[in-house]
């Protein structure tokens, strides 16, 4: 079988144009695979605050439901303690880059 110049040079082209073709594809899946590291991320921190909240709410809600303090003045200090303490405890761990 014999190929004319023409159908080689069209050929070659097509192998060019694939090869190009397959290096922005290789490079569009390196950066897609830079962002969803990064959004696992975020994820695993947003999870981590959400959790850290979650105990937060669930000791202010079991504070409320006692009846260990007489005067609602003593719940509302017990509560500001339980923020302050969440607080402080956040500030401290992103000081320290551990993000909660």
């Amino acid at each position: 079988m014999f190929i004319c110049k023409r159908e080689v040079d069209k050929l070659n082209a097509r192998n060019v144009e694939l090869a190009r073709q397959l290096r922005d594809v290789k490079q569009e899946n390196k950066e897609l695979k830079e962002i969803r590291k990064t959004e696992v991320r975020n994820n695993t921190l947003i999870l981590k605050v959400n959790t850290a909240q979650s105990k937060l709410i669930n000791e202010i809600e079991k504070e409320l439901s006692s009846n260990a303090y007489g005067n609602e003045k003593a719940k509302i200090d017990k509560i500001k303690e339980l923020v302050h303490d969440y607080q402080s405890n956040k500030l401290t761990q992103i000081k320290n880059k551990n993000f909660i």
